[in-house]
């Protein structure tokens, strides 16, 4: 049922726009989304995604949201890195760090549409 939610919500975005920009956050949700996302027939090409709580840790650390949707769900699915905004893991400054991903989020989403926007904030 939440999967079949999830492609109508998508689909009736992308009937609004080219491209849609979903926000995934992180935790148990990365299980969730793994295990759901992929059965899921979307037109991939048209979906760019960000992560809502990324934190200040490299790319292989447990705490990484990337790092854990890139080992469970990315390579699962036929995306590129034009899909998905990503922090510079190799900034060594909190603050550069987070104002890199501002600008990347603020190029992606520059005059977009709210309507566009879709975060993923499922909990179970």
């Amino acid at each position: 049922m939440l999967s079949y939610l999830l492609v109508r919500l998508i689909l009736n975005k992308l009937s609004k726009s080219q491209i849609i920009t979903i926000g995934l956050s992180g935790g148990s949700l990365v299980d969730l989304h793994a295990s759901m996302l992929p059965r899921l027939r979307l037109p991939w090409a048209r979906l760019k995604f960000f992560f809502v709580d990324q934190r200040f840790v490299p790319f292989t650390s447990d705490d990484s949201t990337y790092g854990n949707y890139q080992s469970k769900l990315f390579r699962q699915l036929p995306l590129t890195e034009n899909n998905i905004i990503k922090i510079d893991a190799n900034l060594e400054i909190v603050e550069e760090y987070a104002k890199d991903y501002q600008n990347k989020l603020q190029e992606a989403l520059n005059g977009e549409d709210k309507a566009r926007r879709l975060a993923l904030f499922l909990s179970r």
